[in-house]
């Protein structure tokens, strides 16, 4: 679908470029309204995806300033997955929801989704938090964190001191054989260490199979903190 024509007056150089992604109509089409009335700088919604693989195959053609995700598609994508795939193609994201998924809340922001926003708030409150984010703006409010924070379905993975040590180091990039250097132990022991550490998660039902996956986890655990896009 085409998107409508900006308002009278509005600056074409000046818009914010967004794509939607939410498998109910609804959705599109009361962005795609506001967007034709509301003030402020202008926001042109150049397209629309029902599910992810749609969604990363239209943002790598043209990627838009800022995408407006769903946090939960029917397709039973990972929005972790999802973020992480859109701030590669260079996007920033807001996260479009109900918002009642503390999992799902913490799985979007540790891959660094760049706000939250409820769909039962005002459209233009939505359309102003797109003007935020497209500025750089990071937007959680303190009402999502306590709802993450008090997430009884969230394990932590219980590492001791040194395995939380091998864990910063090993997701920063250093190789086995500088951490075994480093904290003065043999490069088994780190190796034995790094095997404790995937074991305990898995146990918490986080599995962490990769280096990747290890860094998600450590981030959501607050061992390491968020990565900034570029």
């Amino acid at each position: 679908m085409p998107p409508d024509p900006l308002p009278s007056g509005a600056a074409e150089a000046a818009a914010i470029d967004v794509v939607v992604c939410d498998d109910h109509d609804v959705v599109w089409v009361g962005l795609l309204g506001a967007a034709r009335v509301t003030r402020g700088r202008p926001v042109r919604l150049r397209g629309h995806a029902t599910d992810a693989a749609h969604l990363v195959a239209l943002v790598e053609q043209q990627p838009p300033d800022v995408v407006v995700l769903d946090l939960a598609l029917g397709d039973g994508s990972d929005p972790g997955d999802t973020v992480t795939r859109l701030i590669g193609a260079g996007c920033r994201v807001l996260v479009y929801s109900v918002l009642d998924s503390p999992r799902l809340i913490r799985r979007a922001l540790a891959a660094g989704a760049h706000g939250l926003s409820r769909k039962s708030e005002p459209v233009q409150q939505t359309l102003d938090k797109v003007r935020q984010v497209a500025e750089g703006q990071i937007l959680v409010s303190p009402e999502i964190l306590s709802m993450i924070d008090g997430d009884a379905d969230f394990v932590r993975a219980r590492l001791s001191d040194r395995e939380r040590e091998v864990l910063v180091l090993y997701v920063s990039g250093v190789e086995i054989a500088q951490i075994a250097a480093q904290l003065f132990v043999t490069e088994n022991s780190a190796r034995e260490y790094l095997r404790r550490i995937r074991a305990k998660y898995t146990e918490a039902e986080r599995p962490a199979s990769t280096k990747v996956d290890l860094l998600r986890r450590a981030i959501e655990d607050g061992i390491v903190p968020p990565i900034e896009p570029f």
